[in-house]
């Protein structure tokens, strides 16, 4: 398998994301964020091999649901925070999170914290244009 650097996006090959790739996709957690998400069996992790990590559909199941149909590549990329968010349409981060907790912006939760799929960020950009 080639290697990886470490800003490299998760859309890699491998049917598994490792604890690591998965708290870089998240832009925030810790071992105590999975660990927790374990316990109360919201993440589940599995094996391949001597591998251990965790299938798309566990953490799409975990961060809110699965894809739209047709999305899986786009949903399979880094989230965004609402810092990052923001500097891709006219709205500050705040009003960026207070569109996804009225439920007009798709968003995906990671406990408290909201993050955002770049792909959804421009179509939802493209309704209001």
């Amino acid at each position: 398998m080639p290697k990886r650097s470490k800003t490299s996006d998760v859309d890699h090959a491998s049917s598994l994301l490792s604890a690591a790739d998965l708290l870089r996709r998240w832009q925030a957690g810790s071992d105590a964020t999975l660990w927790r998400a374990e316990k109360d069996g919201l993440l589940i992790p599995v094996r391949e091999g001597r591998r251990r990590g965790y299938s798309w559909e566990t953490i799409w199941a975990f961060e809110g649901g699965q894809p739209p149909a047709g999305m899986e590549a786009a949903y399979r990329q880094r989230l965004l925070t609402s810092e990052q968010a923001a500097m891709r349409v006219p709205y500050r981060p705040s009003t960026l999170i207070t569109k996804a907790r009225e439920g007009t912006l798709p968003c995906r939760r990671i406990g408290t914290r909201v993050r955002f799929v770049a792909a959804e960020i421009d179509r939802w950009l493209c309704s209001w244009l």
